[in-house]
């Protein structure tokens, strides 16, 4: 059997043939198809390295992808062969509470290969079925920014319908949470210094937007716009001095949740609205399994779709790093099998 796998060297990616047969399939294992994997500034930073960190040699890169079940473990009970599937970013963490064995053995890490290459193999129960109503490139763009955002605006059970929200950026986590927030009947506030991009958030059903380059203290904006009550759940996205005015903007009872470092790694926090108005500060890390199969489930019965921003062939991979670089509005993809050809 010959099939092509991708692998990091040098901050960049190299196309590999691999001749061999492949090893039997354990009792719960499953052999996949991937048919596209989308892109995340994790992997971005993995395989070209940044400021904190070198890039990473001699590994598959990426975590997001989608596939085709081709073949199934004696013992498998989840899957059949045909089926569609997603992978999960912490195959570890199946569900209730976070915990240290949870958040080891991510895809696509130091630790563990990830999913660009042409067949993967996984456990059974490291996967959820994808949504049937998208694409394979829609589908490919959940593991991450997606799951990130519905633990944030849903899971935390800090926003209910009415309540305000406000989104900091408008990455790939970023949008998926503006989506999820409307679809729950929240009023959307987004916080970004790009005009285009605050008219594309509108677009998607924000109520209100915020440019950070006309109003830098967005955070008395936020509370203008809500009659001084403030937001009910602020996402902030670790933008630089962004804990401090998420913390201001927040109201009285509700919840700052830390999903992102954008531009910084230590961010300043103002203890007295913490104290005073009763806040809750949480951070997110992706979500369990059980999370991603809430999600799917609430992205079919709302028919949400992601936003995908540009797409292309695996030979590509260095132009899709570049166009992830350029922070698009929605998520970057690629293909390892063309649309049609399954």
């Amino acid at each position: 059997m010959s099939y092509f796998e991708y692998r990091t060297r040098d901050g960049a990616v190299e196309r590999l043939l691999r001749s061999t047969t492949p090893r039997p399939l354990a009792p719960t294992e499953v052999r996949l198809k991937v048919l596209a994997a989308g892109l995340n500034f994790r992997d971005l930073y993995f395989i070209r390295g940044n400021h904190t960190r070198a890039p990473v040699s001699d590994r598959i890169p990426l975590t997001d992808a989608v596939g085709i079940v081709e073949s199934v473990g004696e013992r498998v009970t989840r899957f059949r062969v045909g089926d569609r599937v997603c992978s999960t970013v912490l195959p570890n963490w199946i569900d209730g509470p976070l915990t240290a064995q949870g958040l080891n053995g991510s895809l696509g890490s130091q630790e563990r290969d990830g999913v660009m290459a042409e067949h993967v193999t996984m456990d059974e129960q490291e996967l959820v079925a994808a949504p049937a109503h998208l694409t394979d490139s829609e589908a490919a763009t959940l593991t991450v920014a997606a799951l990130t955002a519905w633990h944030a605006v849903v899971e935390l059970g800090a926003l209910r319908p009415g309540d305000t929200v406000v989104i900091q950026t408008t990455g790939g986590v970023a949008v998926f949470a503006i989506q999820f927030a409307v679809a729950l009947g929240a009023r959307v506030i987004v916080v970004s210094r790009s005009e285009e991009k605050l008219s594309l958030a509108l677009g998607l059903g924000a109520h209100t937007v915020i440019n950070t380059i006309d109003v830098p203290a967005w955070e008395e904006q936020v509370m203008l716009e809500t009659a001084d009550v403030g937001a009910q759940l602020v996402l902030d996205m670790g933008l630089s001095d962004s804990l401090r005015r998420s913390a201001h903007a927040a109201a009285f009872e509700g919840t700052v949740a830390i999903v992102g470092v954008v531009q910084t790694v230590s961010n300043p926090l103002d203890i007295f609205p913490v104290m005073n108005k009763n806040l809750h500060v949480r951070g997110v890390e992706t979500g369990s399994r059980a999370m991603f199969e809430r999600m799917n489930k609430f992205i079919e019965a709302q028919r949400i779709r992601p936003v995908v921003a540009a797409e292309f062939d695996a030979a590509q991979i260095d132009q899709a790093l570049d166009r992830l670089a350029d922070s698009p509005f929605g998520k970057v993809v690629v293909r390892l099998v063309p649309p049609a050809g399954r």
